[in-house]
C-alpha cells in the first residue's frame, strides 16, 4: 500500500475513498455526502486528486487482497491502523471523520463494514473532544 505526506490532501482522500468503497460500491449519495460535508474545500482536494487517489487505493488493495476469489477485499487491522495514521492534526481527523460519519450514513443502510471502519478510526483517533460551556 503506497504510503503517503501526514495531514496531506492525499491521505484524507483516501480515508474518503476508503469509507466509501469499504461497503463495496461507491454510492452516489456517498459521493453526493462527502461532497456536501465541506471536507474537500478544506482539505484543499480537487477532482483530478480525489480521483487519482481513488484509483491508486483501488490498486492498493487489488494488489494486496487477501479474499480476491471470494470477491472480497480486506485490510488488516493493523494496515488500517496505518492509513489512519497518516492523518494526525486533530482539528482535520475531525472534519474527516464528520465527513466519513456522513458518507456512510448517507445511502440510508449501515453497512457492518462501514460501522467495522468507523469504529477504527475512533479507537485510532481517539473519541471527540467534549464541548465544553463557557
Amino acid at each position: 500500500m503506497r504510503t503517503y505526506t501526514t495531514d496531506s490532501p492525499d491521505a484524507v482522500s483516501r480515508m474518503l475513498a476508503l469509507t466509501m468503497m469499504v461497503d463495496g460500491h461507491l454510492d452516489p449519495e456517498e459521493v453526493d455526502a462527502m461532497r456536501s460535508s465541506g471536507i474537500l474545500r478544506r482539505a484543499c482536494i480537487d477532482d483530478a486528486r480525489f480521483d487519482r487517489v481513488v484509483q491508486g487505493l483501488c490498486e492498493d488493495l487489488l494488489s494486496t487482497a487477501t479474499r480476491r476469489c471470494a470477491g472480497d477485499v480486506e485490510i488488516d487491522a493493523a494496515l488500517l491502523d496505518e492509513l489512519l495514521r497518516e492523518v494526525a492534526d486533530p482539528a482535520l481527523r475531525m472534519s474527516t471523520m464528520k465527513a466519513m460519519l456522513d458518507i456512510v450514513h448517507a445511502d440510508g443502510v449501515l453497512d457492518g463494514r462501514e460501522t467495522l471502519l468507523i469504529e477504527r478510526a475512533f479507537k485510532a483517533w481517539g473519541e471527540p473532544p467534549r464541548l465544553r460551556a463557557a
